[in-house]
């Protein structure tokens, strides 16, 4: 690095058509900073056609438009001339790519103080790239300031962006870098910077980059879906965190000295946000040909010149995948890769076995949640649910209906069968064995299943399908289990069996269907969001799933409407004052008449006539029949 010497030559280089700007603006600035220096200043009016002549080791001074600056960057590289930047209107590439301050005051503290560091120059088509080359469309990868935006602006950037989804088209491009790699992909668009240190974004997406270690970055955008897209421009755009520890997943990177960019089509391009087009680009990084006065924003790091490039392509598309992208319009859902087939379908298929741990876990977690039922101790009974092995088949079933797969879906069912059978044979016979016929809150409240239950189990089919899916959220199984609750169900229907009381036994058997098929029909529409099948294989079986499901939203809706009107009773009744005695602790339950349970509370006895006056009210007031179990607490 050169450091500015007192004696140093500087030259002010400026378009004549800016030369009343200079005067008023940049010269008196110069003259309080330099003070006797001022004098040996020279001031020149630009003209490409006169360059020579600069004294080898001065420091110029450009206020000077990007497109100037490029044909001046051409003539003076590889010279001893220090080039220092000050913030011209029209230089807003250049500005952005050196780090440039915005306010003159600082840029010119900069130009003249800091030192001189040897920089890299990124060449298009022979052609001088100040900060990016934007190949088709990049959205908002774009090296910029999108994340400083205003709110509102971002808002409408945001708007813009989705309003163009739906024309996004992809290109077939072929990338070759300097050492004969070879990428043949299809893009939405390529975003090639020399460098990312001046970009909040770029510098997250090329943390190995430098100003002056003689390579260049592409980065290769490629969405399989329109929802990818959307995600990434929310995220992008309005969560700034997004950008501090993840990388989009379709995002391609491409580092090389060179590259040649070609497709079968006239490539369509931006080059420091001129508007170009070729059929073949050519990419080359000058290592250290200038010497760069960096501005207060260019984070600067010492650099040796690397040879050793980076090809990561695990994200994009080839062979078959880039053909559709290139052929048909941008899917709204992704189509899993082979390999996510491959690794899934064959976790499925082991999940899918009645194999003798599966058994065996069965009978343990009934076991216990028939213990955990009669002792009405909630902490056993989710014991009960971790323990169950049930997810797995059901969520195998469910990937067996998605993709038509009889095989799979044969091998479920029977496991699902064979456990549902040996829970509730297992519950059925332990309830034998223990005297206990109560109804106590634990296993009423699995035998009166309504459209909440249905939602519950929705719910945690979505996080069981994308759980299992994805093995990085794995973990969360256990909670999954818990959320649906598949065993307790199956031993309070056993229970109901072992007590011959069949409607504990229906409506404990109706809240494990509901969980059954709301967990299948769930995992099935995931599994297909997350492109494991096509919507046209994948409709019969949603079809038959649905039907189901509307099946059961009839005994379902009832039991949520009855739910609904006795929370209605209790809202009615509990609290008020009738005949100088208040109604507490009320509770109903279902049938004919209705029964309600409550707690008369006075600060006198309640004889029988008391009671009756209140049961008739009651009655006035909910205009049916009831019959009452009333405790009295007298208060004095």
């Amino acid at each position: 690095m050169n450091s500015p010497r007192a004696d140093q030559p500087i030259v002010v280089l400026y378009a004549d058509i800016d030369e009343q700007r200079v005067q008023q603006q940049i010269l008196p600035l110069l003259r309080a900073r330099l003070g006797e220096g001022f004098s040996a200043l020279k001031i020149q009016v630009f003209n490409p056609e006169q360059l020579a002549g600069f004294i080898a080791g001065s420091r110029l001074l450009c206020y000077l438009s990007d497109e100037m600056l490029r044909e001046l960057v051409l003539q003076i590289q590889s010279q001893q001339l220090t080039l220092a930047l000050l913030p011209h209107p029209e230089m807003k590439h250049a500005r952005y790519g050196f780090g440039i301050a915005g306010k003159m005051e600082d840029a010119l503290t900069d130009a003249l103080n800091n030192n001189a560091t040897e920089a890299d120059l990124l060449l298009c088509n022979d052609v001088p790239v100040f900060n990016s080359v934007v190949i088709g469309d990049a959205l908002t990868l774009t090296p910029g300031e999108a994340l400083a935006e205003p709110l509102a602006q971002r808002i409408k950037r945001f708007v813009r962006l989705v309003k163009g989804i739906g024309k996004v088209t992809f290109n077939a491009f072929k990338i070759t870098t300097h050492k004969e790699k070879i990428v043949d992909t299809a893009a939405l668009g390529i975003v090639v910077v020399e460098h990312g240190r001046s970009s909040v974004l770029s510098r997250r997406l090329v943390a190995d980059s430098s100003v002056n270690d003689g390579m260049l970055h592409a980065l290769v955008l490629a969405p399989r879906s329109v929802f990818e897209m959307l995600r990434f421009l929310f995220a992008s755009l309005f969560l700034r965190e997004y950008w501090n520890n993840n990388s989009p997943s379709f995002v391609g990177h491409v580092k090389s000295r060179s590259l040649r960019i070609s497709s079968p089509k006239l490539i369509s391009y931006t080059h420091d946000g001129l508007i170009e087009k070729n059929s073949v680009l050519h990419l080359k990084v000058e290592p250290r040909v200038l010497l760069l006065a960096p501005g207060r924003y260019l984070a600067l790091e010492e650099a040796e010149t690397e040879s050793k490039e980076a090809v990561r392509t695990k994200a994009l598309p080839a062979g078959k995948a880039k053909s559709e992208l290139v052929t048909y319009p941008l899917p709204w859902i992704h189509h899993a890769a082979t390999d996510e087939f491959k690794e899934l379908f064959m976790a499925m298929r082991e999940s899918a076995k009645a194999s003798s741990s599966y058994l065996t876990l069965m009978v343990l977690a009934t076991l216990l949640a028939v213990f955990g039922l009669f002792a009405n101790s909630t902490p056993v009974i989710i014991g009960a649910m971790i323990l169950a092995p049930l997810m797995g088949p059901i969520v195998s079933m469910a990937l067996g209906t998605l993709r038509q797969d009889v095989s799979l879906m044969l091998i479920s069912s029977r496991s699902i069968a064979v456990g549902t059978g040996l829970a509730m044979g297992c519950a059925m016979v332990a309830t034998w064995f223990i005297p206990l016929t109560t109804i106590n809150s634990e296993i009423a409240a699995r035998i009166s299943p309504t459209l909440l239950d249905l939602g519950v189990a929705v719910i945690s089919g979505i996080a069981g399908a994308y759980a299992h899916a994805r093995a990085e959220v794995a973990k969360s199984l256990a909670g999954v289990a818990i959320a649906v609750a598949l065993v307790p169900p199956l031993a309070v229907a056993g229970i109901g069996l072992g007590w011959l009381d069949f409607t504990v036994f229906w409506g404990a058997f109706l809240l494990f269907l509901t969980n059954l098929v709301g967990i299948i029909l769930a995992a099935v529409i995931t599994f297909m969001f997350l492109g494991y099948s096509p919507f046209h294989r994948a409709k019969r079986g949603l079809a038959l799933t649905l039907i189901l499901a509307a099946i059961l939203c009839i005994p379902l809706a009832i039991g949520f409407g009855r739910m609904v009107a006795e929370h209605q009773v209790v809202q009615q009744l509990d609290g008020i004052e009738l005949d100088e005695v208040k109604l507490r602790d009320v509770s109903v339950r279902p049938g004919t008449p209705l029964r309600i349970s409550l707690t008369l509370v006075s600060g006198s006895a309640v004889d029988d006539a008391t009671m009756d006056r209140v049961k008739q009210r009651i009655e006035q007031k909910l205009q049916q029949s009831v019959e009452l179990e009333i405790g009295v607490k007298v208060i004095r």
